[in-house]
């Protein structure tokens, strides 16, 4: 999703301030539009925009603000002793960042836009002020908290599933259901994301990413040019995102009059893990989760 800044009708720039936005406007995003009113009209929110690639937020950064995304997408990141980067979530307009400092005075993990974005600046100070004499900031607390725990939750399903292009699909169908929650097509994806950063989100290589998407276009799944995908068969990708075993897609072929069976294992293939056809040659291995 292309980001667009907040125009005027939406913000106001007055020479020599910053842009700002409503408490009504962030808890529109917010999915809170209800709670809006004249009060919440009244509440403004400076609005901090991030360049691509730039941070928004580094770890171990002292917890000050939660930030709402008015636009654009950003990625979440741990980097380990060894200077690995994890990918923890992906974030995009509506979601909150920044909720790992609450309670502990410091931000464990590292925000990260992945195109020209913006978010609202949130200082936590006011919220809890606010939210003693404004029940709808109150909310807005409450919500961003909920918020956090359902991702959570979506990461974990993605997680549990044992075959690479499984989470795969899982992944495309989240990203669409949340894009087509913002007004946008349901059968159209542009990742803004690559596939290293899918693959460490999904705890698998970035070839192996490379591979699933290859074949959930080969099985007419999807339509894939780089990074723009077009879902042709959302049946079928729902069917396989249930799949909790195999892999669902390829039928077994023929090879020289004799059947091809196809084994998937989860982790390293070695002698010990492989039947005694496959070590024969009368089996053909397909790559397993890597």
């Amino acid at each position: 999703m292309t980001c667009t800044h907040p125009t005027s009708a939406t913000t106001r720039a007055d020479v020599g301030h910053p842009v700002q936005c409503t408490a009504s406007q962030v808890l529109a995003w917010a999915g809170l539009r209800a709670l809006a009113g004249a009060v919440t009209d009244g509440i403004v929110f400076p609005v901090r925009r991030v360049v691509a690639d730039a941070p928004l937020l580094h770890e171990g950064q002292a917890f000050e603000a939660l930030y709402l995304v008015s636009c654009g997408s950003f990625k979440c990141v741990q980097i380990d002793c060894e200077g690995y980067e994890q990918v923890l979530e992906f974030a995009m307009h509506g979601d909150f960042l920044g909720l790992d400092g609450l309670g502990h005075g410091h931000h464990a993990s590292g925000v990260m836009a992945l195109e020209d974005a913006s978010v609202v600046v949130l200082p936590i100070r006011q919220l809890q002020a606010l939210g003693h004499d404004v029940p709808a900031m109150e909310a807005l607390l409450m919500r961003a908290v909920g918020t956090e725990v359902r991702r959570r939750g979506d990461t974990q399903y993605m997680m549990a599933a044992p075959r690479s292009e499984v989470r795969v699909a899982r992944f495309l169908l989240k990203l669409a259901q949340r894009q087509a929650a913002l007004g946008y097509s349901d059968r159209r994806l542009r990742l803004r994301m690559t596939r290293r950063d899918i693959g460490s989100y999904l705890g698998v290589a970035h070839e192996t990413v490379s591979r699933a998407l290859t074949a959930l276009s080969a099985e007419g799944c999807i339509r894939l040019a780089q990074r723009d995908i077009e879902f042709l068969d959302l049946q079928r990708l729902h069917e396989l995102q249930r799949a909790t075993r195999g892999r669902g897609l390829a039928p077994s072929k023929t090879v020289h009059g004799e059947m091809e069976v196809v084994l998937r294992a989860v982790g390293p293939v070695g002698p010990a893990s492989v039947p005694y056809a496959a070590q024969t040659g009368r089996v053909h291995l397909v790559d397993a989760v890597g």
